[in-house]
């Protein structure tokens, strides 16, 4: 997930990507998957809470503390 933080840092924000995370038992992250479609996505019952690229940020920066 690191290298996911380091090239969206790097790469910078894009307006419009959406992501959506998948977390174990423990609350740690284990999935990160770009949503390509958010608005179809959405559409969904069973969908997954989505998040733009500054949110996906700062949640894997609070991962990376939390982690050590």
């Amino acid at each position: 997930m690191m290298s996911l933080l380091k090239q969206l840092q790097k790469q910078g924000t894009l307006r419009g990507r959406r992501w959506t995370i998948r977390r174990d038992k423990k609350d740690k992250i284990t999935d990160v998957k770009m949503i390509f479609n958010p608005d179809e996505y959405g559409k969904y019952p069973d969908s997954r809470q989505m998040y733009g690229d500054k949110e996906l940020i700062s949640i894997l920066l609070k991962e990376k503390e939390k982690n050590g």
